[in-house]
């Protein structure tokens, strides 16, 4: 029992002399891990770090001394530029010319012009057009050509006959928008020049435009419409007194919204490209009213009335002839004149839809002076004449105050279903008498026909006439007094 508990003391005493034996030896590690010294690696890192530190800095103060360096440099160029503009103000166009010239070749692409200078080409409102890219420049092509045929009855007419009776073509334009331009040319005339109309037109307001060169002078509605948009083959007798294209000049402008129209012309009045025969020109006045232009009244908006004056002198001329529509027979020939020619015309339009009224009355006075005898002035040649004209689109079609019809449907056109164009039908009545106090003579024309526009561009037109005169003795039939039978046709091509 005694060496039990001695050996379990002794037990005890080593456990504790091995516990203080640890303590005592990690003690003392731990003193010696404190005052051990680091090893050297660090140092060497700290010393690297600050090496780059001392190399940017250098770095850095060298780039701002070079960035100071530049900036005196650019300030240097700029004030010799300054200097070198100021001294020779024509050096810097040459030297950029001269830096052109040595550029490179371009390629194709880059030649390309931009969308503001290219060409272009197409067609537009019926006609074929070239204009600039800026819109400053542009001009039209047009043109038509009309194929007759004139039938005559019985009695001292001409041979019934196909003829050509107009070929032409124009190109009209504007020129920086402002400039309008017009240059037409008759193929088919063989009796005079081939020049028609060539003028320009200043227009930098509707209200005053100013036009010179060779127009039509402003008198008669019937004139003013264009031969390839008149109703008949030809125009009325009427048409006889009135002036066609001649050189001069001209105001003219719409006010009040349109519904006011003037022309104010100075011409020679003698005839295409045709010099003046005295130093006084040819005055023309027109007004023209359409005072319910932009009322919805059927009746009334298509309404448009007016008139004109013309005064002008003329040396040892010839007076107006009557020549029939059908162009057979002249029933008046023309007779001396000189001195004073004075003219008068009041005209109607009214549009009615599909149909249309015109009427139109033309007077003429011109003097015979000192051509008596013994220089006594003898009686003027006097004229009168007047007409009146119905239309109606059978197809409904808005008939137009001036150009062609333009139909719902094109004959023959592409499609489900073929179609037959429009159909118009007409009817007019003219009358024209003159006298110079010795001899005189009237006629009268009943005309009644058909117009047929296949498409826009091609129209047939089909007239029959009843001519009858005042004197048997100058008429077709002098041994036969009647009436006279004509009827004509065309086919008309328009662009």
């Amino acid at each position: 029992m005694r060496r039990s508990n001695s050996w379990r003391l002794l037990t005890g005493w080593l456990i504790g002399i091995i516990g203080i034996m640890f303590l005592v030896t990690t003690a003392f590690a731990q003193e010696r891990t404190e005052e051990k010294p680091l090893p050297s690696q660090p140092n060497k890192v700290e010393e690297e770090i600050e090496r780059f530190r001392a190399l940017i800095q250098r770095q850095q103060q060298q780039l701002e001394q070079q960035q100071r360096q530049l900036d005196e440099q650019a300030a240097l160029l700029r004030q010799l530029q300054q200097q070198l503009v100021e001294r020779q103000p024509a050096l810097a166009p040459v030297q950029n010319e001269r830096h052109k010239s040595e550029e490179a070749p371009k390629t194709p692409a880059q030649q390309r012009p931009s969308g503001e200078d290219r060409l272009q080409a197409g067609w537009a409102d019926g006609h074929p057009f070239i204009r600039s890219g800026d819109g400053e420049l542009e001009a039209r092509f047009t043109g038509y050509t009309q194929l007759d045929f004139r039938g005559y009855g019985a009695g001292n007419t001409p041979p019934n006959t196909f003829a050509i009776r107009r070929a032409r073509l124009a190109v009209e334009g504007t020129l920086f928008r402002h400039y309008e331009f017009k240059l037409e040319g008759d193929f088919a005339d063989t009796a005079s020049t081939m020049l028609r109309e060539g003028f320009i037109n200043i227009n930098y307001a509707p209200e005053v435009q100013f036009r010179f060169g060779q127009f039509k002078a402003p008198f008669s509605q019937e004139e003013l419409i264009s031969s390839s948009s008149i109703d008949f083959v030809e125009r009325s007798m009427v048409n006889n007194l009135v002036h066609s294209y001649t050189p001069g000049m001209q105001f003219h402008g719409k006010v009040a919204d349109g519904r006011i129209e003037y022309q104010l012309a100075a011409v020679n009045g003698k005839g295409i490209l045709a010099t003046n025969t005295s130093s006084t020109s040819e005055g023309v006045v027109r007004l023209r009213f359409n005072p319910w232009k932009q009322t919805d009244h059927f009746w009334l908006r298509g309404l448009k009335f007016g008139g004109a004056l013309s005064d002008g002198r003329t040396s040892n001329g010839r007076s107006f002839r009557g020549r029939t529509e059908s162009r057979s027979f002249v029933f008046f020939e023309p007779a001396p004149i000189n001195g004073e020619v004075l003219r008068a015309n009041g005209e109607l339009t009214w549009l009615l839809g599909p149909g249309a009224i015109r009427a139109e009355y033309v007077q003429t006075n011109q003097a015979r002076d000192g051509l008596g005898p013994g220089r006594i002035n003898l009686p003027g040649v006097v004229a009168k004449g007047y007409m009146i004209q119905g239309t109606y689109l059978l197809t409904g079609e808005s008939k137009p105050e001036s150009g062609l019809v333009k139909p719902k449907s094109v004959f023959a056109g592409r499609g489900d279903e073929p179609g037959t164009g429009a159909w118009e039908l007409k009817f007019r009545y003219a009358n024209l008498q003159l006298s110079d106090s010795f001899l005189s003579n009237r006629a009268e024309t009943f005309s009644a026909g058909i117009n047929w526009y296949l498409t826009p561009y091609v129209r047939y037109m089909l007239d029959l006439n009843v001519e009858r005169f005042k004197d048997p003795l100058r008429s077709p039939m002098p041994q036969n007094p009647g009436a006279l039978f004509t009827w004509l046709t065309r086919v008309q091509f328009y662009f």
